[in-house]
């Protein structure tokens, strides 16, 4: 006799919970001169935007944005822009942050982020190490962009 191997869907015990999000930071961005890489093999053109500058400032954490990083959006095959920024942050206490974020625009002209965090493990920000950052950005002509970064845990 042939056993089945799917296993049975769960079964929902209550309503799904929606994730709380608590405020990372506001940030600023500062942008320098971008330039093309041209046609790539992954998308129409990529640009390089240098982030050379800025702040950021939230509940728990505040400080600059070092000249040390760059988005290397990806204009897909169907023309959507494509962020993909690392770039490093330093702490008002002296910590560096490194962030990685990318993402999708949406209609109205605002992208959203998804962002990740790397700092040293037992230092005052370990915990951002495991934080799950979801972001929405803004341009802010072609020099700047603004950037509000939220922390998503599970609900209660």
């Amino acid at each position: 006799m042939a056993r089945s191997t799917t296993t049975p869907a769960a079964t929902p015990s209550a309503a799904p919970v929606a994730p709380k999000l608590t405020l990372l930071y506001s940030m600023e961005a500062l942008l320098g001169d971008r330039f093309s890489l041209g046609p790539v093999p992954y998308g129409q053109e990529r640009i390089v935007i240098p982030i050379v500058g800025g702040s950021f400032e939230g509940p728990r954490l505040n400080g600059t944005v070092l000249n040390l990083g760059a988005d290397w959006r990806l204009t897909d095959a169907a023309g959507q822009i494509r962020p993909d920024a690392r770039y490093n942050i330093r702490t008002h206490d002296g910590t560096n942050i490194f962030v990685q974020t990318e993402g999708f625009p949406l209609p109205d002209g605002r992208t959203m982020l998804r962002g990740k965090f790397e700092t040293g493990r037992n230092g005052t920000y370990g915990w951002l190490n495991e934080v799950v950052g979801v972001g929405v950005l803004r341009r802010e002509g072609t020099s700047a962009v603004r950037i509000e970064m939220w922390h998503a845990e599970p609900g209660n």
